[in-house]
């Protein structure tokens, strides 16, 4: 009776586990990207006014110097992940073109 006792309850437990949920911690990198921020930019503005608005890009790519990439990621617990992407992309020193994804 005791055995039988013992198994019923190390069950209902272990079925309790699947209830609940871990808490996973709210995840961000990169450079937070707001609408506001990107509502600033225009084109001939030069690199180092787009990075007094967004800050220092992420991404630096030697190769590709008239660049920026501004990347933001977010996971708030068990939700998928948001992903923003702002691409400035600058012609003799003026920014050209905003990409945003």
């Amino acid at each position: 009776m005791y055995k039988s006792l013992v198994c019923i309850l190390m069950m209902l437990v272990l079925a309790g586990c699947s209830f609940f949920q871990i808490r996973k911690p709210i995840i961000e990198q990169g450079n937070i990207i707001t609408n506001e921020a990107v509502s600033q930019l225009h084109t001939g503005m030069s690199s180092d006014q787009v990075i007094a608005i967004m800050g220092t890009p992420v991404v630096a790519n030697i190769l590709t110097p008239n660049r920026m990439e501004y990347v933001y990621t977010y996971q708030d617990g068990m939700s998928p992940r948001k992903e923003k992407h702002v691409t400035c992309l600058f012609e003799q020193g003026r920014l050209k073109e905003i990409q945003t994804r």
